[in-house]
This record gives C-alpha cells, sequence and structure tokens, in this order.
C-alpha cells in the first residue's frame, strides 16, 4: 500500500507541468517581515519556541544553545490550479513544488529564509486517504503533501517532514496555496517587473534581454515554468523565483503605503486557494505593514542532484550543510 503510494504520486505528478504558487511565499514573507506574531496557537511541532530548549549541542568542537523568542513558519506552493476543494479520491496532485522555511527574530524584527528544494530526499509519513499512518520512507519532500485525502493532514504531513529534516525543530504556522492565486495576487500589486534572461519557447512576451511587467498567465509561466526553460532542473528555476520574490516585494510594498488595508485585502484573496492555521483575525494586526522591511537573510543548503531508480529527479542534502543551515536558524553559540 505504501510503495503504490509513493508510485502514483510521482508518476502522475510528472505527467503535468510543475506548478509554483510562489506568490504566497514571498508575500508571506514579506509579512512575517513586518509583525511581531502572527501564529496560530493551534501549532504543529514538537517543542515551544517561545521558550528555550534545555540541551545545548556540540558541533566541530563548538557549543550551540537554542535561540530565544523566534517564530518559524512554513509556507509551500501546491501544484493544483483549482481553488482549495474537499478531496473524494486521489488524482496525483497536490505535491509541493515550492517550499520556504521562514524563522523571524521577534527580539530584533528580523527574519531568515530557507528555500528548500522540493526534490529533498528526507524521511517522510505515507498516510492513507483516512490520514492513517502507513509506513516512512525515504522519498521526495514533494510527496509529503500528496498524503490523505484531508488538506490539513496533508499539511501536518508536511511540516512534520520538514520538521525531522531539522531534527524535531518546532514550526509555528503553515500556509500551503494552490497555484491558481499567482495571478490575481501578481495582478493585485500591478503586475511585477522582471528582466527575463532565459528563452520561454511559446512565449510573446517573455523575450530573453527584454524587462517586462509580468501580468496574467506571465506571471505564472514566469516562476513555474522549468522543463522547457533554460537547462530544464529545479535549481535555475529557483533562481528565476528569487529575482520575482524581490521585485514582487517593491510591489507589494509600495501598495501596502497606498492602502494600509491591502495585506488583509491579499490575505482575504488568498482565503479560496490555501490551507492555513493563520486566521483572518492575526492578519488584521497587518492594517499598518512597514513600507520596507528589514532586509532578511538568504540561506540555502547545499547537496547533489540526481534522479532515482524510476528517473525522477533527486536532491540529496549535504550533511555539514545542513546542520550549518540548522546552527543558523534555530541556534546561537554559547557564550
Amino acid at each position: 500500500m505504501k510503495k503504490q503510494y509513493e508510485e502514483q504520486a510521482e508518476k502522475k505528478r510528472l505527467k503535468k507541468k510543475s506548478i509554483i504558487a510562489i506568490v504566497l511565499i514571498i508575500f508571506m514573507i514579506g509579512v512575517i517581515a513586518g509583525i511581531s506574531k502572527i501564529a496560530d496557537s493551534r501549532t504543529v511541532g514538537v517543542q515551544s519556541t517561545d521558550t528555550e530548549k534545555d540541551e545545548s549541542i556540540v558541533y566541530k568542537g563548538e557549543t550551540y544553545v537554542p535561540k530565544k523568542n523566534i517564530s518559524t513558519y512554513l509556507i509551500a506552493g501546491i501544484d493544483s490550479s483549482d481553488k482549495i476543494k474537499k478531496l473524494k479520491e486521489y488524482d496525483g496532485t497536490g505535491q509541493c513544488d515550492t517550499l520556504a522555511l521562514v524563522v523571524q527574530d521577534r527580539s530584533t524584527d528580523t527574519c531568515k529564509t530557507l528555500t528548500i528544494d522540493r526534490n529533498t530526499m528526507t524521511n517522510v509519513k505515507s498516510l492513507s486517504d483516512k490520514g492513517e499512518y502507513l509506513a516512512t520512507t525515504k522519498i521526495q519532500l514533494s510527496l509529503a503533501h500528496a498524503m490523505s485525502l484531508n488538506h490539513k493532514k496533508r499539511a501536518e504531513n508536511t511540516v512534520d517532514a520538514v520538521s525531522n529534516l531539522f531534527d524535531g525543530q518546532k514550526i509555528d504556522g503553515y500556509a500551503m496555496v494552490n497555484m491558481g492565486a499567482i495571478v490575481p495576487v501578481n495582478d493585485m500589486v500591478g503586475g511585477v517587473i522582471v528582466k527575463i534572461t532565459d528563452e520561454f519557447p511559446g512565449s510573446k512576451t517573455l523575450i530573453k534581454g527584454k524587462t517586462v511587467t509580468l501580468k496574467g498567465n506571465d506571471a505564472e509561466t514566469f516562476v513555474r515554468e522549468r522543463k522547457d526553460v533554460g537547462d530544464g532542473l529545479n535549481d535555475n528555476r529557483m533562481k528565476r523565483q528569487q529575482v520575482y520574490e524581490v521585485a514582487f516585494k517593491q510591489a507589494f510594498y509600495k501598495k501596502c503605503n497606498e492602502n494600509k488595508k491591502f495585506p488583509l485585502e491579499v490575505y482575504n484573496t488568498l482565503q479560496d486557494y490555501m490551507t492555513t492555521n493563520i486566521t483572518a483575525q492575526q492578519f488584521s494586526k497587518l492594517a499598518v505593514l512597514m513600507a520596507s522591511a528589514k532586509a532578511d537573510t538568504k540561506l540555502t543548503v547545499k547537496g547533489k542532484e540526481g534522479f532515482d531508480d524510476d528517473g525522477w529527479q533527486t536532491f540529496t542534502p549535504d550533511k555539514d550543510s545542513l546542520k550549518q543551515v540548522e546552527l543558523e536558524l534555530f541556534y546561537k553559540k554559547q557564550k
């Protein structure tokens, strides 16, 4: 049964083009950078980040202790073009195409953002349609959200997989958004200005070397296309998403200056497309969003790209790099 779920999820996914809801990730990162706390009291994880863990760890001769006053959020883009609806049977969709882990230091109002490769090989729980645990297998992280027919169970399974990747670190809030949100949110900010550095076969507007304002389906194409763009690998697509993130933030902050209620308007638009434990009431605290956010630190995990026995892409994280990122996000050197 477990193997059947894994094979169905991977084989059916690659029959469709990869779809990314990067807009929500960018929106949430910008929002988190400008607030003190938006996490729901109903959190998923193993320990509270409001209190420091008692145990320290020693790594390469250095002693580290857990940070205090941090909030951690997992934002994921889901490969479904539909609004959130009740699932009656498994149809091969629902995998994560984009994942970002955002750790905010509430003491300094700064944040660190880790973009996680969807193909990261890690321990993932296989669940039945009813959400019952079947087994744990090292597979692509993206598959965690394809388990079960319950959207909340899918979200929590993804949170669990990411938490375990970082030795059980607590994740306070999550938002899983379907790709259908890309176009409306992109257009709500008036479009996003980017320079095109890749060839986009078949597009009459995304011309290499040109600077364009992404609107409508062009925004979705820019952030989600992979197979026919550049080398066709996920790393190239992730670099385009980073370019889009910078440009989106500028447009987003401009709209916030013009309309203090804009963040809540965006949140209301996203509700039809996302599963989250962050409530509208909490987002109401964003009526006045900072015109500019303090620069957040961007982190990545080094590793090796490859293919599994069935020919699907894999990313095997370097253990040392993974540990260093974990230390930077969640720990500080003991004085």
